[in-house]
């Protein structure tokens, strides 16, 4: 989603007790980051920041967090969860999520209207309108006034 290449963020749940499993995903890592030779982090600053803050969003942190208790033993209702579906949503969590960053940043860079923010980040306008007006519910961002009959969000 970042444009950096899937291969150079890596996200993976491993408990304190599970030693051996955090061996395997440093040296999975490690491996995958020297195949693919350097990375120029100033090109991607952008969205490098915006994939940081979705990284430490609770909501997707908390989902993680679940994934094995959820397709093991059950949600609170007592539903299994496959994989597969498990996988599914929290890939969209992900994508909203980091969705919401993209525009955060982009309105603390300046692009404050709907549309500066799409020429930023290249996304959907009507995304960008729907994704927008839950982040003012959430406090995110809020209604700063009109500028050439468009209206002009600031980050809070």
């Amino acid at each position: 989603m970042a444009g950096i290449g899937k291969q150079r963020l890596h996200l993976a749940w491993v408990s304190s007790a599970e030693a051996q499993r955090f061996v395997e995903v440093v040296t999975q890592t490690t491996d995958s980051v020297k195949a693919q030779g350097k990375f120029d982090p100033k090109a991607f600053a952008f969205e490098l920041a915006a994939a940081e803050l979705t990284l430490a969003e609770e909501t997707l942190r908390w989902m993680v967090g679940k994934e094995v208790k959820i397709t093991t033993k059950g949600d609170v209702f007592g539903r299994r969860w496959d994989r597969d579906t498990f996988e599914s949503i929290l890939d969209s969590l992900l994508e909203r999520v980091y969705q919401k960053n993209l525009i955060l940043q982009a309105v603390k860079e300046g692009h404050t209207s709907v549309r500066d923010i799409h020429k930023k980040i290249g996304l959907d306008l009507k995304r960008i309108s729907y994704l927008l007006a839950d982040m003012e519910n959430r406090n995110i961002v809020e209604f700063a006034g009109m500028e050439e009959s468009k209206p002009i969000f600031a980050a809070l």
